[in-house]
Order: C-alpha cells, then sequence, then structure tokens
C-alpha cells in the first residue's frame, strides 16, 4: 500500500463541458480553501441491506474514519429499502429534502441509525438512510439491493440506473438538511454514486453547500452507461445544454462522467486490484476497455482492506502459537464440524457426506475438508471450476461442503448434478446457515477460491480461522495469499487466457454445458485439480507443514486493518485541495 501521491495530477477532462471559466475557478477556490472535516461515506449497501463485500467494508470503515484525528464527523449516506430495510430499526429525524427529479417534486425523508462514540470525546456516527417514494423498492428473496428484476437483466440495469441517478441528486441536499455544509468529503462507493462527483459541485454553485470535494472508490469494474436525456434528471438545464452540445448524442457511462470530475485519485480495495486494472485483459479489453484511458492519466491506487472478520476465541489468546497447540485447536474443530455436518439437515440442504458409505463422523484425518462459501455469481466466483474439479476425485478422498446463495432455482442444477454424481463426497447448503457456519471455517481443512476476478477477496477471513486457503491468483488474493507459505495459488497457463476464450465463458454464465468445453475454464479446472491433489497430499503425509502454514496465515493476516486502511485513505481525501 505505497501511496505515492506527489506528482499526481486532477483529472478534469470533463469539467469544461459542464462549467464555465468563471465556475470552474470558484468550484477551485471552494477545493483550495478546503479541510478536512467531515466525511460522507456513500454507499448502495448498508448494514442492513448487503450484496458483497461493500456492506462489510462499510460498517467497518466508519468507526476508523472516525478516529482520525483531523476528522470531526463521519455520517453515511445510504438508500432506504422499504422491502428490505425494517423502518422502526431506525429512527425518524424529522428531516427532508425536497428536489426536484425528472421534473417532478420528490420530498425524501431521511431516516437514522446512530453508532454510539466509544467515549474519545469524538461524534457519534449517524448513518442516514433516504426514504423516497416510488424509489429504492427492490424486492427479492435473498435482499440483494440490487436484486430489482431476477429473470430480466435489461429491466434490472434499468431500474438500479434509475434509482442511482436519483440517489446521486438526492445526496447533497440531504447534506444540507442535516446541518453539513462545508469542509466535506463524498467518499463515493462504486458506479451508482460516482455522479456525486457532478452534482456536488452543482451544489457548492448553487449555494446549497459551500465547500466539498469527491473521491471515488472502485470495488469492481461494473458501469452503466447513462443515456444523455438521463442526465437531464439530475441537472439545471444550463448545465444539461452544455453536456448536450458536447455529447452530441452519444453519452457516457457513470464512470467516463464520474471519474473524469473527481477530486482525488482514483482507488480501488486492493494493489494487485489496481495494477490489474490496466494490465489484466479480463479489465483492459473486457470490462473495462472504456476506462483505460482514464485509469491511465489518474492513475488507480489500491488501498488494501482490512480484515472482515477478527481472531475467534480459539486463535485470539495469544500473538504465538505452537503447532502442536494448532493442530489440537484444530483437531477438535474438526470433530465439532463433523458432527454438526452429520445432523444438521435443513431442508434446503442436499448431497449427504459419508465415509465408506456410512456416517462421515467416522471420517479418518488423513481426508481433508473443503469448503467453498458466497454469492453464486457465475462470472466471479467460479463454483463451477470448482465443481469441475470435484468430479474428478474418487469417493472418500475428498469431502466438499458448498454454501452458494443462489438467486434462482436453476442456478443449482449443476450442483444437483455434481451431488448426485459424487456421492459421499459433496454437500450444498443453499442458504445463510443458521447453525455450523463458524464450525464449518475453523474446522475445514483448506478453503477454495477459484475466483474469476477478486478485487480483494476473504482469504484472510480463513486465515484468521485457521483455515488455509486454495485460491485462483487473482487480484487481492495475490495481496493476502503468499503461496508455498500461508496458502495456495494455482493459475492457467496463459496460452488458454485470452479474449475470445473469456468472452465465451461469460457469455455462458447460464450454460453449463458450454462452459465445461471452453479452454479457459477446462485449463483452469486442470489446475485446480492438480492444486488440490498436493494441497491434500501435503495435508496427509506433511502435517507439520500445513499446521506451520496455519501459523503463517495469523501473521499475514495480521497486516491487513482497517487503522491503516482509513489513514491511507486519508492521504487520498487529502488531495481533492491540491493537484490542480
Amino acid at each position: 500500500m505505497n501511496l505515492h501521491l506527489k506528482t499526481w495530477k486532477k483529472d478534469w477532462r470533463l469539467m469544461k463541458v459542464f462549467f464555465d471559466e468563471g465556475e470552474i475557478g470558484d468550484i477551485k477556490q471552494r477545493l483550495q480553501n478546503l479541510a478536512v472535516r467531515h466525511v460522507v461515506y456513500c454507499s448502495f449497501e448498508n448494514r442492513f441491506a448487503k450484496s458483497g463485500g461493500l456492506a462489510a467494508v462499510t460498517t467497518r470503515i466508519l468507526p476508523l474514519f472516525n478516529a482520525l484525528k483531523d476528522i470531526q464527523q463521519v455520517v453515511l449516506m445510504t438508500p432506504f429499502y422499504p422491502h428490505i430495510i425494517a423502518e422502526n430499526k431506525l429512527e425518524k429525524t424529522g428531516k427532508y429534502a425536497e428536489m426536484v427529479y425528472d421534473k417532478k417534486k420528490i420530498k425524501i425523508e431521511i431516516l437514522k441509525y446512530t453508532l454510539k462514540d466509544k467515549g474519545d470525546g469524538k461524534e457519534d456516527i449517524h448513518e442516514y438512510y433516504l426514504k423516497a417514494p416510488g424509489f429504492f423498492e427492490v424486492r427479492n428473496p435473498i435482499n440483494d439491493p440490487y436484486l430489482y428484476h431476477e429473470y430480466n437483466q435489461e429491466l434490472n440495469n434499468n431500474a438500479i440506473r434509475e434509482n442511482a441517478l436519483f440517489f446521486s441528486k438526492a445526496v447533497p441536499l440531504a447534506v444540507k438538511a442535516i446541518g453539513l455544509e462545508s469542509d466535506i468529503v463524498f467518499h463515493l462507493q462504486e458506479w451508482q454514486t460516482t455522479l456525486i462527483a457532478l452534482t456536488a459541485k452543482i451544489a457548492m454553485l448553487s449555494g446549497d453547500l459551500t465547500s466539498c470535494g469527491t473521491v471515488q472508490t472502485m470495488h469492481n469494474p461494473f458501469d452503466s452507461y447513462i443515456l444523455p436525456e438521463a442526465l437531464g434528471k439530475i441537472v439545471d438545464e444550463k448545465y444539461f445544454k452544455r453536456y448536450l452540445r458536447f455529447t452530441k448524442g452519444k453519452g457516457h457511462t457513470a464512470y467516463q462522467l464520474g471519474l473524469q470530475l473527481v477530486d482525488a485519485p482514483i482507488t480501488t480495495v486492493s494493489d494487485n486490484f489496481a495494477k490489474e486494472f490496466i494490465t489484466d485483459i479480463l479489465q483492459t479489453q473486457h470490462f473495462a476497455p472504456h476506462l483505460q484511458d482514464i485509469f491511465l492519466k489518474n492513475g488507480v491506487w489500491g488501498v488494501n482492506n482490512g480484515m472482515f472478520k477478527e481472531f475467534p476465541p480459539e486463535f485470539s489468546s495469544k500473538d504465538q502459537y505452537t503447532l502442536e497447540e494448532i493442530k489440537k485447536i484444530k483437531l477438535e474443530k474438526r470433530k465439532a464440524l463433523l458432527e454438526i455436518l452429520d445432523r444438521y439437515n435443513p431442508p434446503e440442504r442436499f448431497g449427504q457426506l459419508t465415509y465408506k458409505g456410512k456416517s462421515i463422523t467416522h471420517l479418518p484425518r488423513r481426508i481433508p475438508l473443503l469448503v467453498m462459501s458466497g454469492r453464486l455469481d457465475p462470472n466471479q466466483k467460479g463454483f463451477d471450476i470448482l465443481l469441475q474439479a470435484v468430479e474428478q476425485f474418487t469417493e472418500d478422498e475428498i469431502k466438499v461442503i458448498l454454501t452458494p446463495m443462489p438467486v434462482k432455482a436453476s442456478d443449482l442444477d449443476y450442483f444437483y448434478e455434481v451431488a448426485n454424481k459424487c456421492k459421499g463426497n459433496v454437500t450444498v447448503f443453499p442458504i445463510h446457515m443458521v447453525e455450523g457456519f463458524h464450525e464449518l471455517q475453523t474446522g475445514s481443512t483448506f478453503g477454495i477460491m477459484p475466483s474469476i476476478y477478486e478485487p480483494f477477496g476473504a482469504a484472510v477471513e480463513y486465515m484468521v480461522n485457521g483455515t488455509v486457503t486454495i485460491a485462483r491468483q487473482t487480484g487481492g488474493l495475490v495481496n493476502q495469499i503468499d503461496s508455498g507459505e500461508c496458502g495456495f495459488l494455482f493459475r492457467e497457463d496463459a496460452e488458454y487466457y485470452n479474449l475470445g476464450n473469456i468472452r465465451s465463458f461469460t457469455a455462458a454464465a447460464d450454460n453449463i454445458q458450454r462452459r465445461k468445453a471452453n479452454p479457459w475454464a477446462v485449463n483452469m479446472t486442470k489446475h485446480l485439480y492438480h492444486t488440490i491433489k498436493a494441497a491434500a497430499r501435503l495435508y496427509r503425509e506433511q502435517p507439520d507443514v500445513y499446521y506451520r502454514f496455519i501459523r503463517s496465515g495469523f501473521q499475514k493476516a495480521r497486516y491487513f486493518n482497517w487503522k491503516t486502511n482509513a489513514e491511507a485513505y486519508m492521504k487520498i481525501f487529502r488531495k481533492v485541495n491540491s493537484g490542480f
């Protein structure tokens, strides 16, 4: 996390599109006089509405921002999702913001959740939830705040985009309504909030805010095309006309607009993912080719996330454990996990684990337990790559526990196929486990992460629980795992990693048979299979080396902490009033 920021310059190429010279001079002066005192964290995820890792980042980083010496107040601005969040969990503030959106006057109610200060004299942390009729009305079985239409991707994208536009206009006005007007840094998360880089500047010129800068963090490469006329919903007519003269009907994506208006370096959530944004073919030619010019001019700065899970009680009593102590704890946790796997049978579970056709509780120590958890995102997480590898193992060679979170029932078809084919070796919990998840993390032998890409990843979560990770060499997993020391990294042969294979792989997200024939997928599966074989052999034949991996993982996990993360972002925040 070496941030070399001295030579950085603002990429304000779109400023002259929206603002005249006098307005740009006014904005520049306000930013130059800005002292970073208030952080307004803007996120479409929160403690009540979660999808990926952003919700976890949001809840963990705010107290650390609040603890920074120069920060007087930290607040969260986030949507209120009426079908996900119970309103009685929030306080009514009695405060409202009013605005015109798409030629309609809308009244926004501001609800609040408060994190009390810890007696250090700092302000409480207030999370503000913006409630507006007709907006953020997402409803789905897994309470995903981005899933408006499960079976129609186009309608879903349109709904997210509409809500993002509304939120971007609402936030500066809501900030004014709660009494903040100056020395503000808006910390923008993902493309859904990036247009605040525009609306915040307009809020300064209109007198709603006195001084505010914007900082953007990208947690993944996703973006959204904004039709030229759609921008007219969030800006006044004079700014809209200037934009139409410039764009000539072509439009831009949200990031193409926001990243050329933000006031500080672009950031992402790991050092290695920052590099991949401008070097990895998956990013440069598939996900984000339209952003490469912006990345190369502005730079992308990696700020490694902290730990999402603290060390559990089993491994938190001291800094250093002997290998014998680790072995004793791991075997105890393995036994507890096997007992739970034998008796915990919610109706959603399918596929049974057995040993020689009988109870799994008698599984010998030499046979490893593999776990893979997370969202069932076929273009990121790699569940299907693991399933293809698992099919190649013989009965009782390994045992595999999967906890995918599907969107629709058909997402699990291949899981059923493999669980039936590999009877005794595979079990699936397609639910939030109400029992046994802690034991799954502490009692498993290996955690598997065959990610197609991974901005940061959860390897550290396995590490703190004493479970060794096997992962594809990509993104933040490279920062977390020292292969051969605290885990195992695999990578497909370079000849198979090409744009043609990548495109056919991602296009076949709902067609497992096409994917199984994809040369890139076949090669990834091959390397994952051999890596699991090697890891299982090490566990079986060199147990002391395996336990040394666990101990090294404890040491590596401590490197990732939110205090360091917050301090690094503070360096970024301070760039809002320089680099002109």
